[in-house]
């Protein structure tokens, strides 16, 4: 299927030139009026030029008369309009084969548009693709770091338009530079609640709830861990995780390893009466079972027994690994209960962490620690904005402290 270029004096004659050639199946291309060679500027001559070639279904142009009809398209959709017509009978021989032609390729296309969409059809139906021309260079080269580390393209596009807006001080565009204030906004951008302080007159009372299976017991076994082995403080249980199948042996087996006080509750006025017999302990953790964000009953019966409770922190646990449209949806819907801070785990199954800034901007929530392994107490750490931001752009990796 070549390409082929054909010219003669008129149309016609370039006409039967591709059919001699390609034979009556050539589909042509492409017409126009070309110069003949350097001096046509001064001779004033001119010539066709046809671009054709064989071997493509298209409509064709050089049909004998004894072939049959072609097809006829419905008057409706197809039928020429009077004033074409006698238009085409004003024009010289020549230009007037030229409108045949055109016409009767144009009719040859409509006719066929219902069953086989043109190309051209095609490429406008498919979605568009993110279009960067109108940025600078370095700041389309940012844009697109964050895009393949997963930064919503709004959140992206906010942080281009704060970096370009800012570079009116800096003088010429300097990739290093714009990077370093990238990562300066994103630090900037969150948040960070840090780690449990406890008080000296009185028990910090601290809970984690959070959607099932996001690993809230494992996180309070390594909190538990961290402040009774490590900080040689005095730690005691409270489990609300009644429903799972083994979960108050869970629990319980982490109280009897760091030998800590146990309470199992499941109403207002056990949580009540489980708070005052550990009131005499340093820190009170508090379990809860996994509740699905769509199930409102159970998230105010949350919020009921919490609030007997009293605690002074609340901490939603999510999963870094779940879709982001699941993590922004059951921040919004945990809120209600009293959230005033967020621990992100399992961050050594996620692939990327960029869609975490969206999280962050929609919840407005900070964040208090991070987990990255099943390991009790080793993997989980206070969270940094620093290394946060750094893992977001791709510059920083759970690995690296493995």
């Amino acid at each position: 299927m070549e390409v082929q270029t054909f010219r003669a004096h008129s149309m016609q004659e370039a006409l039967q030139l591709v059919r001699r050639t390609l034979g009556p199946e050539a589909a042509v291309l492409q017409a126009k009026e070309v110069g003949r060679g350097a001096l046509s500027w001064l001779t004033g001559a001119r010539e066709i030029e046809v671009l054709a070639l064989s071997g493509v279904h298209l409509p064709s142009r050089f049909e004998d008369a004894d072939d049959g009809p072609t097809c006829v398209p419905p008057a409706s959709r197809c039928e020429k309009h009077p004033t074409e017509e006698a238009a085409a009978d004003l024009l010289v021989p020549e230009a007037s084969q030229r409108w045949d032609y055109r016409a009767k390729f144009q009719a040859d296309l409509r006719c066929q548009a219902g069953d086989l969409p043109s190309l051209v059809e095609q490429l406008a139906a498919a979605p568009a693709l993110p279009v960067d021309r109108e940025l600078p260079l370095p700041s389309a080269d940012l844009l697109r770091q964050m895009r393949q580390a997963e930064i919503s393209p709004d959140c992206a596009r906010d942080l281009i338009a704060q970096i370009d807006s800012s570079m009116t001080d800096w003088g010429l565009p300097d990739p290093p530079q714009m990077l370093a204030q990238l990562q300066y906004l994103l630090e900037q951008e969150i948040q960070i609640a840090g780690p449990i302080c406890l008080a000296t007159t009185r028990p910090r009372v601290v809970a984690l709830i959070g959607p099932t299976g996001v690993g809230k017991t494992t996180t309070i076994a390594k909190l538990a861990a961290e402040f009774r082995l490590r900080k040689h403080r005095r730690v005691g249980f409270i489990t609300l995780d009644t429903y799972r199948i083994a979960a108050v042996d869970q629990i319980r087996a982490y109280a009897e390893v760091f030998e800590l006080p146990l309470e199992v509750v499941s109403t207002p006025r056990e949580m009540r009466i489980a708070v005052e017999r550990l009131s005499g302990l340093d820190l009170i953790l508090i379990d809860t079972a996994g509740r699905s964000p769509r199930d409102e009953v159970r998230l105010q019966e949350l919020k009921s027994l919490l609030g007997e409770a009293q605690p002074d922190e609340v901490h939603l646990v999510l999963s870094a690994a779940s879709s982001m449209s699941s993590l922004i949806h059951a921040a919004r819907r945990f809120q209600p209960v009293g959230v005033t801070a967020m621990v992100l785990t399992k961050l050594d199954e996620a692939p990327k962490f960029g869609g975490l800034l969206s999280l962050l901007r929609d919840s407005g929530l900070p964040l208090s620690y991070l987990t990255d392994g099943q390991r009790v107490p080793e993997d989980i750490r206070a969270a940094e904005s620093s290394r946060l931001a750094k893992m977001m752009l791709g510059l920083d990796t759970i690995q690296a402290e493995s």
